[in-house]
Parts: C-alpha cells; structure tokens; sequence
C-alpha cells in the first residue's frame, strides 16, 4: 500500500517576499512573524481554508501545530481544527532550529515538551509527532541530546529528514526508517519529500543541482494553484508506480493561501491522489507501520 501523506506545517506567517535576499535563519524568523493583527487573521485563514478543503473530501491531514500560535488564538484554532478528521501533532513552541540549541536542555525542553503539553491542553488530544522547523540534510539521525528528549517526552514519530545535500531543496524521496542506529528502535522517521511550497513558490533558497529528483524541476517559481499542484504531482505518479511506502510533501497552510485563497492545489493533490494512492495522516501511517515494522527500514539509509 501506497500513501500520500496530506500534513501541513502550522506557523505564523513567514514574509520572505519582504525580507530580500537575507537567507532564512531561526533567528530572523522570529523577529519577521507576528501574532497579530491582519497577519494572524491571514494565517487563521489558511489554516481554515486547507481544512475545508478536507472536510469537503472527506480525507484527513495532520497539522503540525507551533504552539505560540495557540497563545495567541487557541480559541481559533480549536474551532478550526478540532474535528476527528484532523491529527493535531507538534511542529514546536516557537519554530526554532533545534540543531542550534542541541545542547540546552532548558530549551529543547520548551521546544519539545511545553509545546506537547499545549497542544494536548487545548485539544484534549495526546501528541505522539513531531516535525522538525526547516527539516535537515541528515534529520535528526546522531542527535542523541536531541532524540533522548523526544522520546521521553512521549513522541513516536518525527519528521525531521527534508533538506538535499548541503541543505538544499528538493529533498530526496528517502523512505520512512526506524531511529534504530541512535538506540530507538522504535522512534519512526517520516522522511520530507521534494520541494517545501514556500520555495517552490519563489522564498530564496540553494537549489540542488543536477535534478536530484525522477522527473523535471519546475522552470519558474510557482505562482498559482495549479503551478503548485503540477510540480507536486509527478510524485504521486511516481509513489504509486515504484510502490513506495509514502509520499510527503512540505506544505504550510500561510504559503498556500498566499498562492491560492480557495487552497487550489490541496483540492487538486487530494483529487489526484484519490485516483492512484491512500491519503493519509502522518499518524495514520505511523500506526500501519508499527503493525507492520518490517515495511520501515530498520535504520537510516546511507545519505
């Protein structure tokens, strides 16, 4: 069986379209986001429209949720989010770089586990996933500060493997694997796939090159629903024709709704991948695999 994972990373909006050429950092993230004013108003409005789009296909997603935004309208989000069809995970508490706070304990804490306990406060809901901010070239594979604290704090899944070599886009179609090499056997890695859709539709970022991946890169940046869509869809195709485990795309509901209001290209993904696959939620596939261990890889491949 063949999955299209539908997971939405859940922030506050990241303006790059404003920020120049300034590369992406943890740091300039927080001082470029808001949690308020219209830009909360137009990142709720993403959120909601990626979930409508669901509810009326009646399929699931996961939303990984980053916990500051339920300090700042939880209320909203609850009425957004929670309905059955939805698995609500952790995407941390403020969106940081966990590399660069490895060895703080204090902060991984804050990052991993207040951030667990609000999303499990205010759903009424246990969190057993994580995605990391930005993903990485090796994930979290030999980050034994970071991963202790994972699974103590009660996560049996991450997302954490989503960048190309020398931390460049696409990411490679790596298949999920079991933290087995750093002493978790049973911690599952969902790896990222392709493109994340803020760089596909034109944040600045190192491109890997030649084609890292099965089929052409776009020519341009994304600039509709439908552009989305068709530099996305190929994967499908392929997931469902080389009989891969999963397909996971990097999406976020602010960079949908900036390309498309309606979130055109969930409506178009989902149609597609109805047709050819299963469309799951990260918890979804995290379950069938746990009855079935051996259809993950015992331990990282070589990357």
């Amino acid at each position: 069986m063949s999955f299209y994972i539908a997971a939405y990373d859940t922030e506050a909006i990241y303006p790059w379209w404003e920020l120049g050429d300034v590369p992406y950092s943890a740091e300039l993230y927080r001082r470029a986001v808001r949690y308020d004013g219209a830009r909360l108003d137009e990142c709720l409005a993403g959120i909601r429209a990626v979930a409508e789009v669901h509810l009326q296909r009646n399929q699931p997603a996961t939303f990984f949720i980053v916990a500051k935004l339920l300090e700042h309208a939880g209320p909203q989000m609850r009425a957004i989010l929670d309905n059955p069809l939805f698995d609500l995970q952790c995407h941390t508490f403020t969106h940081e770089n966990l590399l660069e706070i490895a060895h703080d304990r204090r902060a991984l804490t804050y990052e991993l586990v207040d951030s667990k306990k609000l999303i499990e406060d205010t759903f009424g809901r246990p969190v057993i996933g994580l995605t990391t901010p930005g993903a990485f070239p090796q994930g979290l594979i030999g980050q034994e500060s970071i991963l202790d604290i994972v699974w103590e704090a009660g996560y049996r899944y991450v997302r954490s493997l989503g960048k190309g070599p020398q931390d460049s886009l696409p990411a490679p179609l790596t298949q999920p694997f079991w933290h087995a090499q750093d002493g978790y056997p049973d911690l599952l890695e969902i790896p990222l796939h392709a493109w994340h859709d803020n760089v596909l539709t034109g944040q600045p970022f190192l491109i890997y090159w030649p084609p890292l991946l099965p089929w052409p890169y776009p020519e341009k940046a994304a600039e509709t629903g439908q552009e989305v869509y068709e530099a996305y869809a190929p994967g499908i195709n392929y997931m469902a024709e080389q009989k891969l485990l999963a397909y996971t795309p990097c999406l976020h509901p602010w960079s949908i709704y900036r390309v498309s209001p309606q979130a055109e290209q969930v409506e178009l993904l989902l149609a597609h991948a109805e047709k050819a696959v299963t469309v799951a939620s990260c918890t979804q596939v995290y379950r069938h695999v746990l009855n079935n261990h051996t259809l993950a890889d015992p331990q990282a491949p070589n990357l």
